[in-house]
């Protein structure tokens, strides 16, 4: 969440909307009011096994703690200019995929955010997931909008339905195109991209120079990794998980899996 957080931030230069929370769509889902840091450990406090050659689990968490301090600063000096005005974050779920939703509470919690879900049934269709998204689109109380649906529904038409200055997961053409033009400042880049260059960064790895195979992604995951693994002087080669070649591939590579992302 803390790689979303600048470009949504900017949104609360605008002039502040009529009291009242965003409008709820649909089956409502648990919503998180941001407190600026609730006591609570949430997934950050608990234990994990050591992977060999990985960061402790501390280590990990000290990592993304920092992530989340940086956008509670960010955050606290904008609202030093409109003390009333909280950042809304809107989900639009179809699934039953309760972790997502308490990963996204505690951050949310962390970070001083607001998120609300929009829960839809689990066999939504492609239209009734565009008929959300642009009731999100005109609702001037939410700033950003992120999907949690099946890949199957990740079509183009669904995906560049978003407005792009509330697209904060980078998925359509106008913000992918500014990240391959260069223009990652001016747009929206995919934070699960953005964080996997970070805890390389944050972990030592010198990414110049390395050969690095992309195993499990596609869409626009695939591509947001290509581009910033290139930019830090990488070479990058994609492939699946049912891909013959793949054990040959990895051996003389340095190998990043993506799991249920797209």
């Amino acid at each position: 969440m803390g790689t979303r957080l600048p470009l949504v931030l900017r949104q609360l230069r605008r002039p502040p909307q009529p009291p009242g929370p965003p409008r709820r769509l649909r089956v409502p889902c648990r919503a998180s009011s941001g407190g600026g840091g609730g006591g609570r450990e949430g997934l950050l406090g608990q234990r994990r096994p050591r992977s060999p050659g990985g960061r402790t689990p501390a280590a990990r968490d000290s990592i993304v703690r920092e992530v989340i301090q940086n956008s509670k600063e960010v955050l606290s000096l904008l609202q030093e200019k409109n003390p009333a005005f909280k950042p809304v974050l809107a989900i639009i779920q179809a699934g039953d995929d309760n972790l997502m939703q308490e990963i996204n509470q505690n951050l949310a919690e962390e970070a001083g955010l607001n998120i609300t879900h929009i829960c839809l049934p689990p066999d939504s269709n492609e239209a009734e997931i565009i008929d959300e998204i642009l009731k999100i689109n005109e609702d001037t109380r939410v700033h950003g909008l992120a999907l949690q649906i099946s890949e199957n529904l990740f079509s183009n038409k669904v995906l560049n339905a978003l407005k792009p200055e509330k697209d904060v997961d980078g998925v359509t053409d106008i913000n992918l195109g500014k990240l391959v033009r260069g223009d990652a400042h001016e747009c929206f880049v995919s934070p699960v991209a953005k964080a996997v260059i970070e805890l390389l960064e944050k972990s030592g790895v010198n990414l110049d120079g390395k050969k690095i195979l992309v195993v499990g992604a596609h869409g626009s995951l695939e591509a947001a990794l290509q581009c910033l693994f290139q930019r830090k002087g990488s070479m990058t080669m994609s492939i699946q998980w049912k891909t013959r070649q793949l054990q040959s591939k990895s051996r003389s590579v340095a190998r990043l899996e993506c799991r249920g992302a797209i």
